[in-house]
């Protein structure tokens, strides 16, 4: 499965984005030939996937799966993105896509700190996207409250 891109939505929502776009973010976070699985599935799903590998009971917006050293998973709920975008006042799909930014970097190795905010702040202007809402509050905060913050 070398530099494959596969997306499988599980889900009622159409709004999500393009495969292009996907494609594109995907391609410039981890390169070429990373081969990922996207997937959009529902809260029930999420929060049995949350459950059963992180032992966290909550529904989250995204979980990413390292399966070998170029290839990886990821899932997205739309329904928790569809909040979190009202929430910020932002597009669905541009939540999405800050989302499948945020799970890539996660599979690249990356950690929820400073380092990856960083990154994302980066991704998220290169692509014409909205920062994210921590990122506006993240450089108040001290290392270890960064490494803690609960992100996804």
């Amino acid at each position: 499965m070398s530099g494959d891109f596969l997306i499988v939505n599980l889900t009622k929502c159409t709004t999500l984005g393009t495969r292009a776009r996907f494609l594109n973010i995907k391609n410039k976070t981890v390169g070429r030939a990373f081969s990922i699985s996207l997937v959009f599935a529902g809260a029930a799903q999420m929060r049995r996937l949350n459950r059963a590998y992180r032992k966290k009971s909550y529904t989250p917006n995204v979980l990413s799966f390292r399966l070998a050293k170029n290839e990886g998973e990821i899932f997205i709920c739309p329904y928790v993105a569809a909040r979190e975008a009202r929430a910020e006042g932002v597009a669905l799909s541009a939540r999405v896509a800050y989302l499948v930014i945020h799970g890539l970097l996660h599979l690249k190795g990356y950690a929820h700190g400073a380092t990856m905010i960083k990154s994302e702040e980066r991704l998220c202007k290169s692509f014409k996207l909205p920062q994210p809402a921590h990122s506006k509050s993240w450089r108040k905060k001290s290392p270890a409250e960064l490494i803690s913050a609960p992100t996804a």
